[in-house]
């Protein structure tokens, strides 16, 4: 892939070049070429986001996710800004706004352009983060969208109010848009189309299209072929994914990221159905075998003696490598030009970018540093 437009940079530094002599000429413009190469990059390359599951700043969510990894086991997922207190205790609290800022930094140096946040009601300890971020002197670092979910199934009476809020979050102006200027909105719920609230996604499209702002929208689920037949009708643009579970099917992060390419990315080109092609960091859940949480109830699987061993940076890299490749390779089926990672940070879950807390207590940023490799290089 390359993205350099060559005559720009020669119009651009050709007078500075004149002045200096024939070597110094010569070894400034290998530096130009790299340097504009990899800007232009950048700056043509497919966009990459990455999933939002903010369980970490308190409340009764963080409070099980603290015990799911609190086992001495499982203190290399901990997120960077954890604690351990004991051998089987660790803190959590993701709270102070320090914590946003410094992410922000993280994932902005690291080449990503947006997060996209999994919306609950304003009123849940679960938006907290998005909060966060919408107040950081940052957030213009990385552009944002949301994931529907919990907020379209809140009460009737509220429904109005996060209506009207889902509205506001989109005119902001580090709202993440695509082809053009169309807010890009995942939805994942599972079942949610086929249920008695269905309407409510009609009618926050209706609202958004009487203020200008043509979604696009994204459903997430599990079959692009069927997926799409199902949520085109409803309104929706295009089919992605939110993870692929391993289900105890593989052994190593390289089987499961072929297997997710197979799934999605080639099954959506087969069947000329538009997709955001998914890339997936991992997959391995027995922190909450271990220690259960309220929100998963009965996962068969999980009982599978299976589990995918933690993927080499390097891995995911080639991984989100081969998404940039089919984007570029397939743009009838990629109209939006981007991609989904999971995730930045569901660390319990077993898919995370974001840094973890190092064995010398200070942020691991080996996964970070690889993808900077693809999505900014040098």
């Amino acid at each position: 892939m390359v993205y350099m437009n060559r005559e720009l940079a020669e119009a651009n530094m050709s007078g500075l070049v004149l002045c200096l002599n024939s070597r110094a000429r010569a070894h400034l413009l290998v530096a130009l070429v790299l340097s504009l190469a990899a800007s232009a990059f950048a700056a043509d390359r497919p966009i990459v986001g990455a999933i939002r599951w903010d369980a970490w700043t308190g409340g009764e969510v963080t409070e099980q996710v603290q015990r799911t990894l609190a086992p001495e086991k499982y203190h290399f997922r901990l997120p960077w800004f954890a604690e351990v207190l004991a051998p089987d205790r660790v803190r959590i609290d993701g709270s102070p706004q320090s914590v946003m800022d410094r992410e922000i930094d993280f994932a902005a140096d690291a080449g990503l352009d947006y997060w996209a946040f999994l919306i609950y009601p304003q009123s849940n300890s679960m938006s907290a983060a998005l909060e966060q971020y919408l107040k950081s002197d940052k957030k213009a670092r990385i552009k944002f969208c949301v994931i529907l979910h919990g907020t379209l199934s809140a009460p009737t009476e509220k429904w109005p109010a996060e209506r009207d809020r889902l509205l506001t979050l989109m005119r902001k102006p580090t709202y993440q848009r695509v082809l053009g200027d169309r807010p890009l909105v995942y939805m994942f719920h599972d079942g949610f189309l086929k249920s008695e609230k269905a309407g409510r996604l009609k009618e926050l499209r209706d609202a958004a299209g009487r203020e200008n702002l043509k979604l696009y929208l994204v459903y997430m689920g599990w079959n692009p072929k069927h997926d799409y037949a199902l949520a085109a009708p409803a309104g929706f643009d295009a089919v992605s994914a939110y993870a692929y579970a391993s289900s105890g099917r593989f052994d190593t992060y390289d089987q499961l990221a072929k297997a997710t390419e197979a799934a999605y990315w080639s099954e959506a080109e087969r069947a000329q159905v538009p997709l955001i092609p998914l890339v997936t960091s991992g997959w391995d859940k027995r922190p909450r075998i271990d220690n259960p949480v309220a929100w998963e109830k009965d996962h068969g699987y999980h009982k599978e003696s299976r589990w995918i061993s933690p993927p080499q940076p390097h891995e995911i890299a080639e991984h989100l490598k081969r998404g940039l490749q089919f984007v570029d390779a397939h743009p009838q089926v990629c109209p939006a030009r981007a991609i989904i990672v999971y995730a930045w940070n569901e660390y319990d879950e077993g898919g995370w970018i974001a840094p973890t807390l190092g064995a010398d207590g200070k942020p691991n940023l080996e996964r970070l540093e690889a993808l900077r490799e693809i999505l900014r290089p040098k």
